[in-house]
């Protein structure tokens, strides 16, 4: 070290009265004159293949980060633990590193649960975020499959600007398939795999704040799914909020269900509902429960427990962020926030994903099949169309996928049906026509020209932002909802699990927005014949009176949730404003 000369005994005498960020510049400095000596000393120089060891050695005694240095260098660290958007200074004067000693990075952390859904949301959040805190580090965390994922569905500019970060995972360490890091390649009935398995990330999420903790503030905002990084949050000092990608109303409801299992309230006797203590004004039917309320069994018992987990770990954190609107849902809204108490504020920052936002809609089909469905709607006449789509997790029986593609025959109207293959069969794999559906169907609908079958993804936004779409039948999954009503689209309601079941009451009941025709997808639920769901599509569709009052709500509920983010207070911009003073971000 005596190489160094001067310069560097400076620097050495400056440790004892340097704070943490001062000492990571100081570190840069000496491992910048260490190199500069074995530069030119050469490769052959005894001192030169010497001076790597005790450089490290040396900067670890004085608790100082080994920046900088590359694989293999410093043991056990990497590049990917790098401050997001920090790069070292060549050439920094001590004079600009004392004037910088006193500024902490803010570092805003992203941790999102790997469903369709939550991902599209926490995009938007980055996005926002970006936007809202130019000079903070925004970075993206999660496993490596999904790192790459949320990375390439990013625009260019929006990529840019905000950091990522992936968590070493092995998905076969948990009974996964070798590939399997989302939820899109389980089946539902795995998903809790998925769950237990991203709780055990949680050691190497504490690193990745422990790191950062170093030389800034960190913020984390984390998907409900692992809101487990409460726990992380509060060893290392950090301000944490949990992100609600559902509406309040169905989450408030769900989570208490799970908060009283294994006993559920007893059940009426005459009508089949329960109530629950916490929300005395609302009745929940028996055909709106999961089937992991009702049944018993190893994979019953485990989402129990993770549910609980969750819901413990909710009351730890220091927000809620909910994507949904404070005057669509002020019942939902007040649900939660008494549930959590007055020391968890709720925020609702949505709609996230508005219209034209295309965001987080890869596919596995080519573009131009995109392009198809979309010159297709260009040819049908205004507010025609009825799209269907049950989700990116969700099907239907195969006897009700029948009784549905006959509902539409009779009705005569144009339809986009994004299609997968029923109950008992992989969600992924090729539909066949001959099969699940009536003879003759696929070919009549492309032979007329009334309706068009895509297989597998569908363009839902671009599709639900078209004007020849009229109604949409939907399973009520929450970014659906919102994604039809911010559209201006009226909905058909076919809940087929968790709060969907919630969300499509709330529509119908409260909003006027939906027809409810079916529950569930269970072997044992009733089939909805095909007179049913035409009545259904009549209702919505139909030049009555009733369907031209559905139109008009929508319309007022669309412009709600267009005013909710407007310049002028809005009020989930305003929201948003005020989550990020409360978190010392602004």
């Amino acid at each position: 070290m005596a190489s160094m000369g001067k310069r560097g005994k400076l620097l050495l005498f400056c440790l004892k009265t340097t704070t943490a960020q001062m000492k990571i510049e100081v570190a840069q400095q000496l491992l910048h004159l260490a190199s500069s000596g074995r530069r030119r000393r050469g490769r052959g120089h005894p001192a030169a293949n010497s001076q790597r060891a005790p450089t490290t050695a040396f900067l670890a005694l004085h608790g100082l980060p080994a920046v900088g240095l590359g694989s293999g260098e410093a043991a056990g660290t990497s590049r990917m633990l790098a401050p997001p958007h920090r790069t070292a200074h060549k050439h920094t004067s001590f004079a600009s590193m004392a004037s910088k000693a006193t500024t902490r990075t803010k570092h805003v952390v992203l941790f999102p649960f790997p469903g369709q859904g939550h991902l599209a949301g926490f995009l938007a959040i980055a996005r926002l975020l970006v936007h809202e805190l130019p000079h903070a580090a925004v970075t993206l965390v999660s496993t490596p499959r999904n790192v790459a994922a949320l990375r390439s569905s990013l625009p260019a500019e929006s990529s840019s600007s905000i950091g990522f970060h992936a968590l070493p995972f092995v998905p076969a360490d948990h009974g996964l398939p070798p590939t399997c890091e989302s939820l899109s390649s389980l089946p539902i009935s795995a998903f809790i795999n998925l769950l237990e398995a991203f709780e055990t990330l949680e050691p190497a999420f504490d690193d990745f704040v422990s790191h950062l903790r170093r030389d800034g503030d960190v913020c984390i905002v984390a998907d409900v799914f692992v809101s487990w990084t409460a726990n992380v949050a509060r060893r290392h000092g950090c301000a944490h909020a949990v992100f609600v990608s559902c509406g309040a109303f169905g989450t408030a409801i769900y989570h208490a269900l799970w908060s009283h299992m294994p006993s559920l309230p007893p059940f009426d006797s005459d009508d089949g509902t329960l109530r629950l203590p916490e929300h005395p004004g609302v009745a929940i039917h028996r055909t709106q429960l999961s089937p992991g309320f009702l049944l018993r069994g190893e994979q019953s018992h485990r989402r129990m427990a993770f549910y609980q987990r969750i819901t413990r770990h909710g009351h730890r954190t220091d927000a809620v962020l909910a994507n949904t609107v404070e005057a669509l849902e002020p019942t939902g809204l007040a649900m939660m926030r008494r549930a959590l108490g007055t020391k968890v504020p709720v925020w609702p920052i949505g709609p996230l994903v508005r219209g034209g936002d295309t965001t987080m809609m890869a596919t596995d089909s080519p573009e131009t099949d995109d392009e198809a469905v979309l010159r297709w709607l260009d040819m049908q006449p205004p507010s025609s169309v009825l799209y269907i789509s049950f989700g990116s997790q969700n099907t239907i029986q195969p006897s009700q996928m029948m009784e549905l593609a006959a509902a539409l025959e009779s009705t005569g109207r144009p339809f986009v049906w994004a299609i997968r293959p029923p109950v008992g069969f992989d969600i992924a794999g090729e539909f066949r026509d001959d099969v699940w559906l009536p003879e003759g169907f696929a070919a009549r609908a492309l032979a007329d020209g009334r309706g068009v079958l895509v297989r597998g993804w569908a363009p839902q936004v671009r599709i639900l932002g078209h004007g020849a779409t009229g109604a949409f039948l939907s399973h009520c999954g929450w970014n659906s909802v919102l994604e039809s009503l911010t559209h201006g689209v009226p909905v058909i309601g076919w809940p087929l699990g968790a709060e969907q079941f919630y969300n499509a009451s709330m529509l119908e009941h409260e909003w006027g927005v939906c027809v409810e025709v079916a529950r569930g997808n269970l072997p044992t639920s009733a089939v909805v014949g095909r007179a049913k769901l035409a009545e259904a599509v009549e209702a919505v569709m139909g030049d009555t009176p009733e369907s031209a009052a559905m139109r008009r709500r929508v319309a007022e509920v669309q412009q709600v949730m267009r005013s909710a983010w407007a310049e002028d207070g809005g009020s989930s911009r305003t929201a948003m404003h005020e989550f990020l003073r409360a978190m010392h971000l602004k």
